[in-house]
């Protein structure tokens, strides 16, 4: 088991679609029984009527999309347990997550026929990448929703990433800007060691 240091993450316990796509048939965990890890202490404070998400890059039509773009594409609903990789038993939580394919953004952008990676940043400056092939998949998520409720401030709000049978530091919150590449660039726990190809 991968151990992150504990210097590096802050982990808290909080208080109180068209399409459903399911990968655990548990029950969703009460908000006041989630987990929260951060890579610093840093919770950005981020505004749904000035959110700005760009999608750039490796893509012939660049994107700045508004949370009411992003409310208006196509949508799906995923059930997900979401998984810290330093410790999956007691980090965990079930989860209906809502949010657009990632895929469709990346299709309205463009993606260049050289490009291998996406990767995602979040606005406290957070970093994860992920192959092409599973930016593609069809539950590869932008969510801006949980449990059928706006994201809470801890959990990534207005909008984060959704990455089912992934561990939990690919689902980078506060999502700022995609950035598609063809340079094989390694997210920040990427780069210290933790699987490229994070597969649960």
């Amino acid at each position: 088991m991968m151990l992150a240091a504990t210097s590096l993450i802050a982990i808290w316990k909080l208080g109180t679609s068209d399409i459903l796509i399911s990968h655990t048939n548990k029950s969703l965990t009460p908000f006041s029984a989630w987990y929260v890890v951060q890579y610093s202490k840093y919770t950005p404070t981020l505004s749904r009527s000035n959110y700005i998400l760009t999608v750039d890059g490796q893509v012939e039509n660049p994107l700045q999309l508004t949370y009411e773009d992003l409310m208006n594409m196509p949508s799906i609903s995923v059930k997900d347990t979401i998984q810290c990789v330093s410790n999956s038993y007691f980090l965990q939580a079930n989860v209906e997550w809502t949010g657009v394919p990632l895929k469709y953004i990346l299709n309205e952008a463009g993606v260049k026929p050289n490009a291998i990676k996406v990767v995602t940043f979040g606005a406290d400056g957070y970093t994860a990448d992920l192959p092409l092939y599973k930016a593609m998949e069809d539950d590869t998520v932008v969510a801006y929703m949980v449990d059928g409720k706006p994201l809470p401030e801890l959990h990534g709000y207005p909008v984060r990433m959704v990455v089912p049978r992934w561990w939990g530091y690919c689902y980078t919150k506060w999502l700022v800007r995609i950035h598609v590449t063809d340079k094989n660039y390694l997210g920040y726990w990427e780069s210290r060691g933790y699987p490229d190809v994070a597969r649960k």
